[in-house]
């Protein structure tokens, strides 16, 4: 973008009456721009940055642009396996709730990026113009690189993944009691090598199910295989440890560098690749399936992608969240390309960060906002305990309070009520763009 177009842009200073904002109801003053800025991607990161800039700019032009009519807090397939949420209901809500009058939504698919030229392209053919691209478009799902999965028998036949859909983390759960209350078998369960949303949902899956096996009362009649095609658990040393303490007490066998490449669901066995270039063949009566994962195509083929260490991810500075090349772009939640941060927790951290250099650059000034790679896993024990983790770029824990509410490598009830009940609430907060800044 010229300097003389982003010289247009700033039409004032700050607003004589300001802004009621934030949680704790702080003042801000609100720029006046006619800035046209562009969302792509409308789940947690898009609407919260919408909804906090608008807390910002005043005469700013928000477009959001994303083809689902409705919101999925997918923070909430654990507790649909878990048996704490019932329905898809608990998960699925209008995306009309939280979008602000003022912001323009538009339901299509971005089928082009072109950074060079400050559009995008979507699935109805239209070209959009924007001053400020903020990109927000999630991950893909990549069921379709494990061979002989249909993601039609998910649900069914002792196959679950909550990964898929509100109605597959019902159906998971249902197909864990089964399993439970068999007479005994095999369960297995998948990690894929590489970035994925929330990396602790595969472990929460392994022990929720050996939970309600155990609750069978049948336990030494089952196993349960946790395949995983990383080297460990979990990347925090200290979570990782006491995570491996925990399975060895409750036998949940690790298998390391084992990553899923096919499935036959007929004689219900599955194929993993190993470090010595063989495969390893394991049965199964119940498999939780958690699919590789990347940036969506349009993405990962575009002129913003990373070539380098996080392929096919969004090219942005960890701290900043500033695309590295178009400097006018800027990344949120999971598309980006960071070591670590593909949570709900990530995104509310961000959403202050992008905004606040968003600001610096309408207002011609250094951008010096950092996010320290805050992220948070409420690693579930069983339906009544978790352990909360948090942890950012240091990989040692931290927390985000001013004082430790639980011990992060104990059990805890009020970890899991956390999880449960308080999280959702904060969540809500979030998507209205209510984070400090």
């Amino acid at each position: 973008m010229s300097i003389s177009r982003r010289n247009l842009l700033i039409t004032g200073a700050s607003l004589g009456a300001a802004s009621a904002a934030g949680i704790l109801g702080w003042e801000l003053s609100k720029l006046e721009t006619q800035a046209r800025i562009l969302i792509a991607g409308g789940g947690a990161a898009g609407i919260g940055i919408a909804n906090k800039l608008q807390m910002y700019l005043k005469g700013a032009h928000i477009t959001v642009v994303d083809p689902r009519p409705y919101h999925w807090y997918q923070p909430g397939q654990t507790l649909l396996l878990a048996g704490a949420y019932k329905t898809q209901a608990d998960v699925v809500s209008s995306n009309q709730q939280y979008i602000n009058s003022d912001i323009k939504w538009i339901t299509a698919e971005i089928s082009e990026f072109d950074p060079e030229h400050n559009q995008v392209r979507t699935s109805k053919n239209d070209a959009l113009s924007y001053d400020y691209l903020i990109v927000a478009t999630g991950l893909e799902l990549r069921y379709d690189l494990i061979e002989g999965l249909d993601t039609q028998q998910i649900g069914k036949d002792g196959i679950a993944s909550i990964y898929l859909s509100p109605e597959a983390g019902v159906a998971s759960h249902q197909q864990a009691l089964k399993f439970a209350q068999s007479n005994g078998g095999e369960a297995v369960f998948t990690r894929p090598h590489g970035a994925m949303k929330c990396a602790g949902a595969p472990m929460k899956a392994a022990n929720l199910v050996e939970y309600f096996v155990r609750k069978g009362g049948k336990r030494e009649q089952f196993n349960v295989h946790y395949m995983t095609a990383e080297n460990s658990l979990f990347a925090v040393k200290v979570f990782n440890k006491r995570l491996q303490d925990i399975w060895q007490e409750r036998q949940i066998t690790a298998h390391y560098q084992h990553e899923l490449k096919a499935i036959d669901t007929q004689s219900q066995k599955a194929w993993f690749s190993t470090p010595d270039g063989t495969q390893a063949q394991q049965p199964w009566n119940f498999i939780h399936i958690v699919p590789p994962m990347s940036p969506i195509p349009v993405v990962r083929n575009s002129a913003l992608a990373d070539n380098d260490r996080f392929k096919g991810y969004l090219e942005v500075d960890q701290y900043s969240l500033q695309h590295k090349r178009y400097h006018n772009v800027f990344g949120l939640g999971d598309t980006v390309g960071t070591p670590i941060g593909k949570t709900a927790a990530s995104v509310k951290a961000q959403l202050p960060v992008v905004a606040k250099n968003l600001l610096s650059l309408l207002r011609e000034e250094k951008v010096t906002a950092r996010w320290n790679g805050y992220t948070s896993c409420p690693m579930i024990l069983d339906v009544g305990h978790a352990m909360l983790w948090e942890f950012d770029y240091s990989m040692q824990p931290v927390t985000a309070l001013p004082f430790e509410v639980v011990d992060p490598l104990e059990k805890s009830q009020l970890a899991w009520v956390m999880e449960k009940s308080l999280i959702r609430p904060v969540y809500d907060v979030m998507l209205e763009g209510y984070t400090p800044i």
